[in-house]
């Protein structure tokens, strides 16, 4: 099956992995920040929010700006920066607050790199599968690096861990002149009129906020679940397999996408998605051995990877241009950093079932807004 733009997809996809590998390797971030630079679960929850609070916020901007932003160039130096932001987390992991203005620099860098990716994705043909491969090529390193961390966290430490995403950075920056140059402002693309326009439509509002709602949930129970894995008994190499397969099942839930496009609409795929990772919640919480930690990891390892291409499209679909994916990505990111928030202030104690009824009652609501977000925008047509 032939994919068009396939070059530009690929390279767009790196670079939006790239910028999204702090939340790619969340739990097992964490684990390396609470045994290896002697940082409490809280802490260390918190300095993850404040990584994904900075991307919201120059998400949020670039949104407001999209159609007249020069994306390969803000892609080069936001890549340049985010090197030695990330080499100054490797260096001061241990240090509260140096570390913290560390994430947070990082946080902006890699933020406005991951809105220039996905908003490239919405002003070519095919969007959708795009898309699919992206969230694909996410859940395979997400994969391997939940694997590789936990197992060799030890090895590596903190300055290892972020050196490595130094590493990866400097690889997306070779990869950055793929991006478009030209702004969307002074192509023909879908005349959907200004940036605010188009935010301010009622299917833009909802969509956005439930994409910020999906991220919540979803990196609310991501952020502690290796360690829930610990608190159940489980040996370190045991949860890293189960985190590596949880998300290797993913890839076939993103791919799903890219082999029937959007045949069955946005709403029901969500449904199923959505409801899918409930269930995994609900087998967590019940979750008393291995298995059963394995089978729930596996079932939100494949609805957050089916899920995220429908969502995205929705908001592409919204604006060619890519103001509505670049707000979603922004709210998005929102979301990841409130998720870990609102997890590092309902475990305490170890509650860690507390962090998945949580996320179930997010997922719920968040259905609804999509619901009538789907509604609005098919009145609108």
């Amino acid at each position: 099956m032939a994919v068009p733009h396939l070059r530009q997809f690929a390279a767009f996809s790196v670079i939006g992995t790239v910028a999204l590998m702090p939340l790619l390797v969340l739990p097992a971030m964490v684990g390396v920040l609470v045994d290896n630079a002697g940082m409490s679960d809280s802490s260390a929850g918190w300095s993850a929010s404040a990584n994904f609070l900075a991307s919201a916020v120059v998400g949020l901007l670039m949104a407001l700006r999209v159609h007249h932003l020069n994306l390969r160039r803000v892609t080069t130096l936001a890549l340049a920066v985010a090197i030695l932001a990330d080499l100054a987390s490797a260096v001061t992991a241990g240090d509260y607050i140096a570390f913290f203005a560390a994430r947070a620099l990082s946080g902006f860098a890699l933020g406005a790199a991951y809105v220039a990716a996905v908003s490239s994705f919405a002003r070519l043909d095919a969007y959708e599968r795009g898309f699919g491969l992206y969230v694909t090529l996410q859940f395979i390193v997400s994969g391997l690096g939940l694997y590789v961390v936990p197992v060799y966290a030890d090895q590596m430490g903190a300055f290892g861990l972020f050196t490595g995403f130094a590493l990866l950075d400097g690889l997306a920056l070779l990869l950055a002149r793929h991006l478009p140059a030209e702004k969307a402002a002074d192509t023909v693309i879908q005349d959907s009129g200004s940036e605010m326009k188009v935010l301010l439509t009622a299917s833009a509002v909802l969509a956005v906020i439930g994409f910020a709602g999906f991220e919540a949930a979803n990196n609310a129970q991501f952020t502690y679940v290796e360690r829930f894995g610990v608190f159940l008994g489980i040996a370190d190499h045991q949860i890293g397999f189960s985190l590596l397969i949880a998300s290797l099942v993913g890839i076939p839930g993103a791919f799903s996408i890219v082999i029937v496009g959007q045949r069955f609409g946005t709403l029901g795929p969500l449904v199923f998605g959505m409801l899918t990772a409930i269930v995994g919640l609900v087998i967590l919480i019940n979750s008393g051995s291995y298995g059963t930690y394995f089978l729930g990891s596996c079932f939100m390892g494949f609805s957050w990877a089916f899920c995220l291409p429908f969502i995205q499209s929705l908001l592409a679909s919204i604006d060619r241009k890519g103001s509505a994916i670049a707000a979603g990505t922004s709210f998005s990111t929102f979301g990841s950093a409130v998720g870990p928030g609102l997890a590092a202030v309902v475990v305490i104690g170890e509650q860690y079932i507390n962090v998945f009824l949580m996320s179930i009652t997010i997922f719920v609501v968040t259905l609804l807004f999509f619901f009538f977000a789907d509604r609005m925008r098919k009145s609108n047509r």
